[in-house]
């Protein structure tokens, strides 16, 4: 496909602002090949109105995306987009020639799982909440999210196997870039996201906020206009239900208790770390409540998300 850069050929002015435009041919059809000047969220949706100018205004069918460092997630909206594309030494994807040629050099098969696992999903979260993460080292991620080095490293293999994020080495330190953000991070891992709720008990006792944020429909009361419910909702992370249950002298609850009770959820995961306030942070109550058989409880459930624009 030898390329001649596209200029002034009466386009309009906000086009090659945008752009980078060369013309070729492929398969002995005239081609563009378009390049995003400087990527960003949203850009592929706008390439999608600006692709139908240039076919306009150059009267050429075929008009493809140049990608550079694409993740396979990525890739495959712009398939199921019907987007053309080419990304160098990956894939070659033309919907009108009903052309996909794929690299042929074997690929590392990834080894995430059907669902993340806790220290992955919590890592995706906290970038999703607005944290950043990119440049993190082993030692401080693994700090700042209470988790053992190891748990971070595989968290990292996991991310990289589904080409979210990749690890760059800045001496003997191996440290975290993601590579997706925001919408399309959300869209990527969404189906693999899981609720963080273990089990659900009922306990008497005192459970100081500090220890237990408010949870479920206590916590869907702060961020949204469902009603209280009638007893506080908490939650605690599994690993410490047995020294909790011990320190705080929490006992079983009954019905006949009235007030004196709360529904205590134990998570796969500190609730703690991705919240700077006494309730469980946004996204993780949503992937708690989203399929509650409550209408009103997942209606509350998915308006957790209206702030991030999703």
């Amino acid at each position: 496909m030898g390329l001649e850069p596209v200029a002034g050929a009466g386009l309009a002015h906000f086009l090659h602002d945008r752009y980078r435009i060369w013309q070729g041919q492929l398969n002995g059809e005239p081609a563009l090949l378009v390049a995003i000047r400087a990527p960003g969220h949203g850009a592929t949706t706008e390439f999608i109105k600006h692709r139908d100018l240039l076919r306009r205004q150059l009267g050429i069918r075929l008009v493809l995306l140049l990608l550079e460092h694409v993740p396979t997630v990525i890739r495959r909206q712009m398939v199921e987009r019907q987007i053309g594309f080419l990304a160098p030494g990956a894939q070659l994807y033309v919907p009108e020639a009903l052309l996909d040629l794929r690299e042929r050099t074997p690929t590392r098969a990834p080894t995430a799982n059907a669902q993340f696992g806790p220290t992955t999903q919590v890592l995706i979260l906290a970038s999703l909440l607005g944290e950043d993460l990119n440049d993190g080292n082993l030692t401080h991620l693994a700090e700042r999210f209470q988790v053992a080095i190891m748990s971070m490293s595989r968290t990292l293999d996991e991310l990289e196997a589904l080409q979210i994020a990749k690890a760059h080495h800045v001496g003997r330190q191996r440290r975290l870039q993601f590579v997706v953000r925001d919408r399309e991070l959300w869209q990527a891992v969404e189906g693999r996201l899981q609720s963080p709720v273990r089990k659900v008990r009922t306990v008497r006792g005192n459970l100081p906020d500090d220890v237990a944020p408010r949870a479920g429909e206590s916590a869907l009361a702060h961020y949204t206009m469902l009603a209280e419910p009638r007893f506080p909702h908490r939650a605690i992370p599994a690993a410490r239900w047995k020294r909790l249950q011990q320190s705080l002298e929490l006992k079983v609850g009954f019905d006949f208790d009235g007030d004196d009770r709360a529904e205590l959820q134990t998570w796969s995961y500190d609730p703690r770390v991705l919240s700077q306030e006494p309730v469980v942070d946004r996204l993780s109550l949503h992937l708690s409540m989203r399929h509650d058989p409550d209408e009103r409880v997942a209606q509350a459930a998915q308006q957790l998300l209206q702030p991030f624009g999703w």
